[in-house]
């Protein structure tokens, strides 16, 4: 069992039997590597709210490339950085709904 795994176990365990679940320990080294893992990777999560017509969309257009919809917006956002024609047509779509 995962060290994860197993500490769930133990508060699953102990909230069955009606005790207070402790929280696990976390060796100095356990801490400086997800501290170390989440700088490194620094992301921040937000939502889009879709009609559910572009919710299909994107979830099907997914699913046909064998991927995940965070992996096309990341995509989508790359070009937008990198590609200045391709960041004005955008540009211009979101400004002409306006």
């Amino acid at each position: 069992m995962t060290p994860k795994a197993s500490d769930l176990a133990a508060r699953l365990a102990a909230s069955a039997a009606g005790a207070p679940a402790a929280l696990p320990a976390v060796s100095p080294a356990t801490e400086v590597e997800h501290t170390v893992e989440s700088t490194a990777r620094a992301i921040q999560r937000f939502m889009v709210i879709l009609p559910k017509s572009q919710h299909h969309f994107i979830r099907q257009f997914a699913l046909e490339i064998d991927t995940d919809v965070s992996t096309i917006i990341r995509a989508l956002l790359s070009r937008i950085e990198t590609d200045p024609v391709f960041a004005e047509e955008v540009r211009n779509l979101v400004t002409e709904g306006h």
